[in-house]
């Protein structure tokens, strides 16, 4: 973690999470939409209104 390039990968990281409001871990996203809550019933509809909008 003291490496400069690690530093440089952790602080993306972190800047990226604030950009994208994450307020936990883990977080999920499905094509840059957050799943309002965890679990399989968000998960897939989710998923299936991303399939339906690419077709």
């Amino acid at each position: 973690m003291k490496r400069s390039e690690t530093a440089q990968v952790i602080q993306q990281d972190i800047e990226d999470g604030k950009r994208l409001n994450v307020r936990a871990t883990p977080e999920f996203f499905v094509n840059g939409r957050p799943m309002p809550s965890f679990g399989y019933d968000q998960l897939s509809r989710l998923v299936k209104e991303a399939v339906a909008a690419a077709y």
